[in-house]
């Protein structure tokens, strides 16, 4: 779903045009990258499943980032953390409320395609999620990362080669989910996994934020 939660991100740059696009990306991706941490330090966890070959979707456990609560929690505390080290001088404002809706709105498209495995406040809790299947999901990742693409290509003043540069990392983004949607080899481990989740993100958090610079 990469290419579709940083549609999230570039829709969120047409509502708060003031706030760096590396922000609205990093708040995006934020629950996913803080889950891969997660695993890294064992508390979170991915695994393979016995379907894997005919849908081509991990398991997860994630019973703290991707949380109804847990993903509330990280909404706030991403808003907070941008109006304290400077923003707008504001805690309440259209800016933090839009880098709120969009660290949320991850766990809005995640409830749409994973299965039943989004709690609602912690480990034990009842858990949600639509499971829209692969092929669903992937239409979704896709219109989003176009619609969000689209409105960024027509409202952005940035020069054309940083907005090309834009559009290349969502055509990349697109890529490697319709690769995922076709691959039946599993990942060699999930720590292996996990570091390479870790700088595809941070990539792309990196390329928003250079691209959107002023100068």
């Amino acid at each position: 779903m990469l290419v579709g939660y940083l549609g999230a991100g570039l829709i969120a740059k047409a509502f708060a045009p003031r706030v760096g696009l590396g922000t609205l990306v990093t708040a995006a991706l934020l629950l996913d990258i803080v889950f891969w941490l997660f695993v890294v330090l064992h508390i979170e966890d991915a695994s393979v499943p016995g379907d894997f070959a005919a849908r081509h979707m991990l398991a997860f456990d994630f019973p703290w980032t991707h949380s109804l609560l847990g993903a509330l929690f990280l909404s706030a505390g991403a808003a907070f953390v941008w109006a304290w080290s400077g923003g707008e001088g504001r805690y309440v404002s259209a800016a933090t409320a839009v880098i709120a809706a969009t660290v949320l709105s991850h766990w809005a498209i995640d409830f749409l395609t994973h299965s039943a495995e989004l709690t609602i406040w912690g480990p034990g809790a009842p858990s949600v999620g639509l499971d829209i299947g692969p092929t669903a999901a992937l239409v979704v990742d896709l219109v989003l990362g176009g619609l969000g693409l689209a409105l960024y290509l027509r409202r952005s003043r940035a020069p054309t080669g940083r907005r090309l540069v834009i559009a290349a990392m969502m055509l990349v983004a697109a890529l490697l989910g319709v690769y995922g949607a076709h691959n039946t080899v599993p990942p060699a481990s999930t720590m292996t996994l996990a570091f390479g989740s870790l700088l595809v993100l941070f990539a792309c958090v990196v390329v928003a934020a250079v691209a959107d610079r002023e100068r």
